[in-house]
This record gives structure tokens, sequence and C-alpha cells, in this order.
């Protein structure tokens, strides 16, 4: 922690003194504008002025400004992605205004590396192809998929992301995992700005489309209004970046500089055939870049407000109220209606999502030469979100008639708060370029519930009815513990710091180019917290008069985190990297890197990568890496404590959800947990055949050992049996996690890319992507020697071996293609879903159902207005829906009509309007 905050304290100081200066230089301006050879003006082109830290970004009209320019001549270049570099030098004077503008052609082969912030640590121009596949997703691209959320834009644009939607799964309801090439949400390293972003506090027990037990990154707690690109590395890169990037890497680059302010103004709803409109929502965003002297603050806010969807259907099974069922038919309605309970009784779908999201990029040049700066980033997030368990019936041993007759749907409340602030300078110091910095991240969960009790605490609200914690009713100093209907439950909470020195410089070793030469060290200081809940939200109060006699203790559909699951636990890292890159002849150009890390808490690591590409002609480049990685088990995989309500085969139990030294799991046969390893080997190649078409083809095989996750439910009768004897009575099961399995991940990454001029302004472009991903478990550990001679199936149950072999699509694609024709501006959009299988929600030993393949079709138009960019569209066009489960034990008995895992929801047509609006100064 102490190098974190030295150098913060080092960031601060050297800003100060060189104020002066800059202030006194009479630094010059360069303006002009970037278009294409048809002189159709091109937004989001990077111009830079080498060596100093200035930058701009092209506008939607083509146009930049970049302030602060120190007198004399410099070369200026632009940049962007699929286009040709261009470059031009320019001679200023000081407090001078110089004009220049760039046409720019497009590049043979259409691949995105052009300022790529991920793959490698040699700066790169367009012109240059990665030894690695890398998307890259601008801002225009991001803002036409008629979406607010960043994760579920990122599913639209790559075929290689998945985003299942939950719900009935407890806080994931609330903050949703992403999975990239098929694995686990941790398998995937999230940067902002080349930074390290910070994981949630959440560890996802019950997701659906991912093994149970990861933990992830929010990345809608970035405000997309905010981002300026998203880079999409598909590539092993631990031995660049560390643990958790074994999947690859996804890189948030926000957008800097000078900018005139915008707003962002989007609003849409469900408009399913089958269903009453609903999930209204209203995104409103954007954005201004200030000039600061001779520097930049860039700040940015955004509020959202979805409200729920809901696709149960009718439940024919409550008789609460009178004794009598409503009649139902086979499409889950009404016909007719018998007791008082409104239908349906039961939420499937979207809950409520409120969300304030900021951020903020500041830069401030050093010196004169603006060689060096002083650079920040961050933000602020918090959301209110909701989320629903199962219903509990009036007559059910989980509810008091007295205070709810008709039985309730208890339900998450919970309150999301995500902070970040990255900090640093970048200096050229003796031909290195040189990059300090520091950074934290902070991520806290609490869980708030309402609409529900604690059954063990009586049937009164008014008054005590049961023993306070001295264990005696009416004692006039403890009164007793009155029930309520709503619960603090607990918290968890994350906090991260990092300390980091970057320098690479090309160096001259008599090779036919120069060598990039990359080193760098970070520190990190990791912390993560359980905090109990309140007392009456895990007490066990005691009632006997409950049908079937002891009531089960805590708040129902969540019991509070209890003192005994209360944990505060931290851990250092260290890392160091060397990272070497040349073009070893004209043709080839290799990458080696190499990684050291030492974790304080389970030891250390070393990791390497090779890389290479041949481009034996303008049109064709060829591909391949092969990289060892590897990711520590998290912190809240080795510490989470809780005992969670599950439904097995429609009645609820109390699981106890618990570290591997806990002694409850040592009865079962727990094993410390250790680091995953992994290999990781790939092979592509990108043709244009034609100026205007590039298709590029990628081959990944990824094996993972000693994998981590949420094991199987050790709950039949000689494991109670073994916990009772360990006085562990109350709880029917245990779940640990485990390294006790290999897996292996392989399949294609295919994508083309097709620009078409139609005469004049008129222009079409086409982008196709398809990814097949398939998952494979080559190893399982025994069962432990203590089950052996028990009826337990092994240590991975149905639902989890389904979630990491086949819930998540074997194939998926994109065909997008966008026309333009001077202010109007159309898009059309299919995306493919192929089969899936799952066993969720599993409320049986073998649950596995199939889902077939479905397509979805959106579109846009829209026309660009004097003051605004007016569009309208829609989602899912057509008003598909994922099959429906034929097991009733996998559909709740017919009120959870949708496959549970489904790629891309259940909510139906999504019919939407936006707006940009250029605000003037």
């Amino acid at each position: 922690m102490k190098l974190v905050w030295c150098i913060a304290g080092i960031v601060l100081c050297m800003s100060t003194p060189f104020a002066a200066p800059i202030a006194s230089a009479q630094p010059a301006t360069i303006t002009g504008s970037i278009a294409d050879t048809t002189g159709e003006a091109l937004p989001s082109a990077v111009i830079r002025v080498d060596d100093t830290s200035l930058r701009a970004t092209s506008g939607a009209s083509g146009s930049y400004r970049i302030e602060g320019v120190p007198a004399g001549t410099h070369t200026l270049r632009a940049v962007l992605i699929g286009y040709k570099p261009a470059s031009r030098e320019v001679t200023v004077g000081a407090g001078e205004t110089v004009t220049v503008d760039f046409a720019l052609s497009r590049a043979p082969i259409l691949i995105p590396a052009t300022e790529i912030l991920v793959g490698s640590r040699a700066p790169h121009t367009a012109a240059d192809e990665l030894a690695v596949p890398v998307d890259v997703y601008t801002s225009e691209q991001i803002a036409k998929q008629g979406s607010s959320e960043t994760t579920q834009i990122l599913q639209a644009l790559s075929p290689s992301i998945n985003f299942p939607h939950q719900s009935v799964t407890d806080a994931t309801d609330v903050v949703r995992p992403f999975t990239l090439r098929g694995l686990s949400p941790d398998h995937t390293l999230v940067l902002v700005n080349g930074s390290r972003r910070h994981q949630t506090a959440l560890v996802n027990t019950f997701a659906y489309g991912t093994g149970a037990g990861s933990s992830g990154v929010d990345m809608n707690a970035i405000p997309a209004s905010a981002i300026d690109r998203i880079e999409v590395l598909r590539d092993g890169a631990s031995a660049q970046y560390g643990s958790d990037a074994i999947a690859g890497v996804v890189n948030v680059v926000t957008r800097k500089g000078r900018f005139t302010p915008f707003m962002n103004v989007a609003a849409g709803r469900y408009t399913a055939d089958e269903y009453p409109d609903d999930g209204t929502t209203v995104d409103v965003n954007g954005g201004w870049g200030l000039a600061l002297g001779s520097g930049s603050l860039a700040l940015f806010g955004e509020f959202l407000d979805r409200q729920p969807t809901n696709r149960a259907w009718a439940d024919r099974f409550d008789f609460s109220g009178n004794g009598l069922a409503d009649s139902v038919n086979s499409e889950g309605q009404v016909v007719i209606k018998r007791n008082p309970v409104p239908q349906p009784n039961q939420h499937w779908g979207d809950g409520l999502e409120k969300d304030v999201l900021t951020y903020g990029d500041l830069r401030l040049p050093l010196n004169s030469a603006a060689s060096s700066e002083v650079y920040a980033h961050g933000g602020y997030s918090f959301r209110k979100g909701t989320g629903d368990g199962y219903r509990r019936y009036s007559d059910s041993d989980r509810n008091w008639p007295q205070i709810y007759p008709l039985g309730y749907l208890p339900e998450f409340d919970p309150n999301v708060t995500d902070y970040s602030a990255a900090t640093g300078i970048s200096a050229r110091l003796a031909g290195w370029a040189v990059d300090a910095g520091a950074s934290l991240g902070h991520n806290d969960f609490e869980y708030n519930l309402r609409n529900t009790l604690n059954v063990s605490l009586g049937p009164c609200l008014d008054g005590p009815c049961a023993p306070g914690p001295d264990g005696i009713l009416g004692n006039s100093d403890d009164p007793g513990i009155p029930n309520k209907t709503s619960f603090f439950a607990g918290r968890l909470k994350r906090d991260e710091a990092i300390g980091s020195v970057n320098a690479s410089r090309a160096l001259k070793v008599g090779l036919p180019s120069e060598l990039n030469l990359a080193v760098g060290a970070a520190y990190r200081h990791e912390k993560w917290q359980i905090q109990r809940g309140e007392f009456a939200s895990y007490v066990d109060g005691g009632d006997t008069t409950q049908i079937g006699g002891d009531a089960p203790g805590g708040s129902q559909v969540f019991p509070g985190f209890a003192p005994s699951d209360e944990s505060k636990s931290s851990r250092n890292n260290v890392g160091v990297y060397t990272d070497l890159e040349t073009n070893i002849t004209s043709k080839l150009l290799a990458n080696a890197a190499g990684r050291f890390e030492n974790y304080s808490d389970f030891g250390s690591v070393v990791t390497g990568k090779l890389a290479a590409r041949l481009q034996p002609s303008e049109r064709i480049t060829f591909r391949a890496a092969a990289s060892t990685g590897f990711r520590a088990p998290g912190l809240g995989q080795i510490h989470f404590s809780k005992v969670v309500t599950n439904f097995i085969g429609g009645v609820p139990e109390e699981i106890g959800v618990f570290p591997v030294d806990h002694p409850a799991s040592r009865l079962l046969g727990s094993k410390p947990l250790k680091e995953e390893t992994s290999v990781n080997l790939s092979a592509g190649l990108a043709v244009s055949p034609r100026d205007n078409l590039t298709i590029t083809a990628d081959y990944f095989n990824i094996k993972i050992s000693d994998r981590i996750l949420l094991g199987a439910t050790f709950d039949d009768d000689s494991t109670r049996a073994i916990l009772t004897r360990g006085g562990y009575s109350d709880i029917a099961g245990v779940q640990y996690f485990t390294n006790g399995l290999d897996t292996r991940t392989q399949g294609v990454d295919l994508t083309a890319a097709l620009r078409v001029p139609l005469g004049g302004v008129k222009k079409i472009g086409i982008t196709a992507g398809a990814n097949y991903t398939k998952n494979k478990i080559t190893r399982v550990d025994p069962l432990p020697a203590v089950l052996a001679n028990s009826a337990e199936t092994g240590l991975l149950d149905v639902v989890t071996r389904v979630a990491i072999e086949e819930e998540r699509p074997d194939w998926r694609g994109t065909l997008t293609a966008d026309f333009s024709d001077g202010e109007f501006h159309a898009l059309g959009r299919g995306s493919y879903y192929g089969r899936f299988a799952s066993a969720q929600p599993g409320y049986c030993d073998d649950c596995r159902e199939t889902y077939g393949a479905k397509t979805l079709f959106d579109a846009e138009v829209g026309y660009k207005f004097s003051s605004m960019d007016l569009s309208i569209g829609a989602r899912n066009i057509f008003d598909t829906y994922p099959d429906q489960p034929r097991d009733d034990y996998n559909n709740n008995f017919g009120t959870f009509p949708w496959a549970a895992a489904s790629p891309f929801g259940y909510n139906g047509r999504y019919v939407y309007v936006r707006s940009a609006i250029p605000l003037t100064r």
C-alpha cells in the first residue's frame, strides 16, 4: 500500500511546479479536419503530435483541435481503424493557429490495429497488424446498438462475448457477469485505459451461463457516453498483463481531450405480442471536454431508469386465500379466476435498475515541449436494483398467514456502489517512454431484503414474539425481537490498490529493425470483506409452532450473513515482466514476453508468451501465438461463507456454501485451493482479396488445469449424517470450492468486413462475425474418501457439468449492414444464437434439457438534423423467444416458461428512440 500512495503523492506534488512555465510558453494551436478520399468526414480519428503527449479525436464532422503545441517543427500524425495512417510536418510559431487537413485512404487489410493498447507493448499504426487478434469497436458502433448497458452492447458487437440474462439468481440479478470464449467471468481481464479494473465484491453462486462461484467485472458501472472505443484481445495474455487474462483482455478506452459538450437521450420499452408492454427504459447521458490551462478535463455523466419486465406465467398450484386455484390454460393465462392472489404471482424477467454513473479524464502537460504529462481518470457509480426469489405460498412452512395472508414473493433490494481512480505521470526520459502510476478501485454490495420475514421469529410484527440475544423472551432488559418484513442482510466489500512502473524504448541491436523493449513492475493490494447483517436477519428465533415443527431461521430468500460468516481478508501481489518485439525481416514480426508473479497467500508463478506475424504480401497475414497463463483463486472464492436457500425438487433447503477451511467443508473432504494454470495456442490469418473486403479466421485451444469453481451440493442421507455428527444438524448440505477438474476450450473466430461505395456520399458497410466454442471437462477428481460410500454422484453435479460444457451456445454469429446517404443513415442486424443445454433452475439431480437455435433481427433508421441526430429502432423485431423447458422441474411447474440460461433473455421486442444533441458553449 505504501508504494501506491507514494506514487500518487509524487504525481500530485510534481503537477504544481510546472503550472507557471506552461502558462507562459505561449503555445500554438493546430486545427483541421479528417475525411476519406471521397470527402466524407471521418469521426473518431486520432490525431497526435509525435514526441509529445498531445492528441485529439475528430468529432462527428471530422474536425479536430489541438491546443498547447510548443513552437517549432513537429510531425502530425492521423490514424483511424481501417485506414492507412497519414503524417505531415508542420511548423508553428508561438501563439499561432495553423490548419492541417488530412484525407485518409482505406487500408488493404481492415484489421483494427491503430492506437491499440492491448496485444502488444510496442506502438502500432493502422498499417501494422498485430500477432494476435484484437477487435476494436468504436463509439459510433456502440451508439447504434439500441441499448444503454455497456456489456449488452459488447455482446451485440462481439460473437465471442456472452452476457446471459439472470432471473431468480439472488444478487446476480442486479450485477450480471459476462464471459469471453465460453470461460468464466474471472478468466477475462478488464482494463480501463490500459489500467487493471477491479472486480466486483459479489461471488456468483447461482449465475446462469457460467460455472458457479466466479467474480467478474461490472462493465455496466462505466457510462457508455465516456467510451471512445472498446478493444477485445482474443488471446491468452497472462504473461503480458497478469492474472485473469486466460480467455483474453477487454480494454475500455475513454474519451479524452477537449470537445464540445453533448447530450444523448434514449427511451424505449418492450412491446411483446403476448405480454403487456413493460420494461420502460430512459437513459440520459452526456459529456464535455474542458480546457484546463494547456491540458484538458473531460467529464461524463449518465442516469438510467430501467423498469422491470415479467414473463412469468400464471401459477395453477396457488391455493392461497380461499383454498381454490385459478384455472390456467396451456399458454399460462388465467381462464377462470378463483382466488385473490394477483397473477402472475412469480417474477421471471429483468428487475428494476436505477443507475447514476460518472467518469472523468484529466490530462496536464508538465513542460513546454508537452513530452510529459500528468494524467488521471476515474468514476463513481451507484445502482439501485431489484431481484426476486421464489414465491412462498400462504400455507408454506416459510410463511405466517398472520403476516402474509396470501403468501409473498421475497425481493432483493440492494445498493451497489462502485468507484475507481487512477493517476500517474508519463514522460520521455533518456530515450525511454516511462509511465509511473497508481490506481484504486472499490465495489460493495449491500444486501437489503424486502417483502420477506424470518419465520423463526413467530407470527407477530407489532411486538416481540421471539427471545432476544439473552435467550429470554420478555426480559425487562431484553424484551425480545419482533418479526420484520424487511432486513439488512449484510454487505460484501472489495478494494484493490495498484502501483506500477512501465518503461519501453526502441533499441538498435543489429537486427533489420529496431527491437522494442518493454519492462515493468507492479504491486497490488487486495481486500475482501463480509460484514454481518442485522441480528434479526440471521437469528434462529426458536419458534416450534410452525408447520412441521421447528421453523427455519434467518430472513427468507437470503438468510443474513451471521457473525460466523464474517471475514476480512487481504493479500499482496508483486509482478515483474519484460516484453520484446521486432521485425526480424520486413515480412516477419516476432514477440516474446515473460512474467513473474508472487502472491502473499499462495506463492509464485512464471508465465511466458511467444507470438509471430508473417505478412508475405500486402493482402495476406498469418499470425500465431503460444502462451502459458494462470489465475490466482479470488479472495471471495477463498473466504466466501454463507447459508443459502436452495430449491431441490421444488422444496427449499438450507445449504452451507463454505470456505475450504470451514470445519463443515473439512468434514466432507475439502482441500486447500491453489492457482489455475493454462496453456493457450492460437493461429489465424487475415486475407483481403479486394481493397474493400477483409476476412479473418482464428483458431484457439485453451487447456486449464486445476480449474476453480463451486462444486456439487453434498446433501444425501449419509452426508447429512456426517454433518450431524460434526455438529451441523441445522443445514441440509454443503458446497465448497474446488480445484478438482481440468477443462479444454477450443474453437474458431471468423470475421469479415466489406465496404461498398454507392456513388456520391452513399455507402454501405457490411460486417459479419461468427464464433464456435466448445468446452470439455477432461478430468474430474474422485469423490473425497469420506464420501466414497455415499450416494453422491461426484465432485460435480449435473447442473455444474452442463453449465461448463453446454450452457453457452456453441455457435454465435452476427451480420450487420450499415447504410449512409448524407444525413440519412440506417442499420440492419441479424444475431444468431446456436443450440445450448441447461439443467437450471436445477430442481432435480438430472434435469438437463436442450434448447434450439434462434435468430434475432434488429433495425434502426435515423436522420441528422442541424441540431441533433434522431434515430428510431427496434431490437428483436419479430418478438423471438427461446424454447420452453419441457420438464416441470425446469420451469418451476409451469410458471417460468422460457429457458433460464437463454443467451439473449426472454423479454421479446424492444422499440426505442434515441437522439444525440450537440450543445453549444
